[in-house]
C-alpha cells in the first residue's frame, strides 16, 4: 500500500508534516500507528499489531522488558516500511499507559481575579494562571498522590497535566481567553505512576531510537478523543477492556474527573476456554474470538456461554467496586461506552444491560451500552481503512491527546523527552 504524501517528490521538504507514531502496549496486543497531524486533527497513515506473548506483561504491568521491547521494535519496523522518505522518519512517539499502578484524578482550582474582574483574560493572564497552578500540583501535590499508589512522594512521576473545562462567575465557557469575570474555576486532570514503572518505558523508547512525546493513561486519553465529549451536556463512562487490565472513565458534564483500573480482562476469559475445555491458550484464544464473531455451531457457543457467564459476572462485580471508588459521586450518567478487544464478547454487553446497577450505586436510570468504534473519535482522519475494530480505539484516541497536546500547549503540561 503506498501514501503518495508520505513521499511527497512534488512538495519542498518545508511542507512535509512530520510523522510520528502511538504506541499502545496493551497486556494481550501491542497496537501502533503510523500518523501526522494537520490543522483539522489527525491523518492516520498506517496501523500494525501483534500479540503479546503471555509472559510479557501482566495486569499492564511489563514482566518481561526484553520481550515487549522486541515486539515493540516490530510493530515500529512495520510502520517505519511505509515510510518511503528516510528524511521523514518519526522522531517522537507518544505511548499509552494503563494498569492498577497507573492513577488520574480531577482537581478542581479556584482563582480570584480581584481587581481585574472587569477586564478581559488575555492570552499573558490566561498563561500566568496555568503556569501558577501547575507549579502548585506538582510542588505540593505529589504527597497525596502518593498515598493513592502507596509510594513515597519521591518516587511518583506526574504524567500529565490538563485543563478539561473552566468556569467564570458560576458560567460555563469553553476557553477562560476573552472572558470576563472575578471567580474562575479550573477543572484539571492529572495522571500519575510509580517512578520506576516509567523508567522500564524510557527503555524501551531508548531501544526504539524514539523520543517520547508524551505518556498518556489510556482511559483518559479515549474519553478526550470521542466526539462530543468535551460538551457541557456531555456525561458518560468509558470502559476499555483489555487483555490483561479494563479501564475506566468517568466524564461528568465535559470534564474528564476521575479513572480507575482493575486487573481483569479478556486474558481470563480465554484462560477460562483453556481450562474448561483442555485447549492450548492460543487455541482457547481462537475460539474466543470466532465466538464473539458468532462464527461457532449453535452448540459450541452455548458451551462457551455456559463456561464464561459467570466469570462475566465476576468482572461486572470487578466493575461496580471500581466506580464505587470514584469520589464524590452523587449521580452516574446513564451511558456505558465500550471499547478494546473485550468489548466484542458479547455477553459483557448483555449481562451489563441486565444488572441491577440502581441496588449498588447511584444510577438514576438503567444505563445503555454501545460499543465505540474509532470513526466516532473526534479530528481523527484513518487514511488507511485500518481501524475498524473497538481495540483501534485506544492507539488512535492517543494520537488524537497528543494533537490536544501540541496545539494547546498551554493548557497542557506532560512528562516528555521529545525535546530532551
Amino acid at each position: 500500500m503506498k501514501f503518495p504524501f508520505i513521499k511527497n517528490n512534488n512538495k519542498s521538504d518545508k511542507d512535509k508534516r512530520p510523522l510520528y507514531i502511538s504506541l499502545d502496549i496493551g497486556t494481550e496486543i501491542l497496537k501502533g500507528l503510523l500518523f501526522d497531524m494537520t490543522e483539522l486533527g489527525v491523518d492516520v497513515w498506517y496501523s500494525y499489531h501483534i500479540k503479546q506473548q503471555t509472559k510479557a506483561m501482566r495486569s499492564g504491568v511489563i514482566l518481561d522488558e526484553t520481550t515487549v521491547r522486541e515486539n515493540a521494535e516490530l510493530v515500529v519496523y512495520k510502520l517505519l516500511e511505509k515510510v518511503e522518505d528516510e528524511a521523514n522518519k518519526p522522531q517522537v512517539m507518544v505511548l499509552g499507559l494503563a494498569g492498577e499502578l497507573i492513577n488520574g484524578i480531577s482537581i478542581t482550582v479556584d482563582y480570584d481575579r480581584l481587581e481585574l474582574a472587569d477586564k478581559e483574560i488575555t492570552e499573558d493572564e490566561a498563561q500566568h494562571i496555568i503556569d501558577s497552578v501547575f507549579e502548585q500540583i506538582i510542588n505540593s501535590g505529589k504527597e497525596e498522590l502518593a498515598t493513592r499508589i502507596n509510594v513515597a512522594p519521591d518516587q511518583v512521576t506526574i504524567l500529565h497535566l490538563t485543563v478539561t473545562g473552566f468556569k467564570i462567575d458560576d458560567r460555563r465557557v469553553s476557553d477562560m481567553i476573552g472572558e470576563k469575570g472575578r471567580n474562575l474555576r479550573l477543572y484539571i486532570y492529572a495522571s500519575f505512576a510509580p517512578s520506576e514503572h516509567i523508567k522500564t518505558l524510557f527503555k524501551v523508547s531508548k531501544a526504539l531510537e524514539l523520543k517520547i512525546g508524551s505518556i498518556i493513561v489510556q482511559p483518559f486519553s479515549v474519553a478526550s478523543a470521542f466526539a462530543g465529549s468535551s460538551e457541557p451536556n456531555f456525561s458518560g463512562i468509558f470502559i476499555d477492556i483489555g487483555g490483561g487490565t479494563t479501564d475506566v472513565a468517568f466524564v461528568q458534564n465535559g470534564n474528564k474527573v476521575q479513572t480507575q483500573m482493575y486487573a481483569f480482562g479478556g486474558r481470563a476469559f480465554t484462560n477460562r476456554i483453556a481450562k474448561e475445555f483442555n485447549l492450548p491458550f492460543n487455541l482457547a484464544e481462537e475460539r474466543k474470538i470466532k465466538y464473539s464473531a458468532g462464527e461457532l455451531p449453535l452448540h459450541v457457543r452455548d458451551e462457551l456461554r455456559s463456561v464464561l457467564v459467570p466469570d462475566v459476572k465476576l468482572w461486572l462485580e470487578s466493575l461496580k467496586v471500581a466506580l464505587s471508588q470514584m469520589e464524590d459521586v452523587k449521580e452516574y450518567p446513564g451511558m456505558f461506552y465500550l471499547c478494546g478487544g473485550g468489548a466484542l464478547l458479547p455477553d459483557i454487553k448483555e449481562l451489563m444491560l441486565t444488572f441491577a446497577w440502581h441496588k449498588y450505586l447511584p444510577f438514576k436510570h438503567s444505563p445503555k451500552v454501545t460499543i465505540v468504534t474509532p470513526e466516532r473519535l473526534d479530528k481523527v482522519y484513518d487514511k488507511s481503512g485500518l481501524l475498524v475494530n473497538p481495540y483501534d480505539v485506544t492507539p488512535a484516541a492517543l494520537a488524537r491527546v497528543y494533537w490536544d497536546v501540541v496545539n494547546r500547549p498551554m493548557y497542557n503540561m506532560v512528562l516528555s523527552t521529545a525535546e530532551d
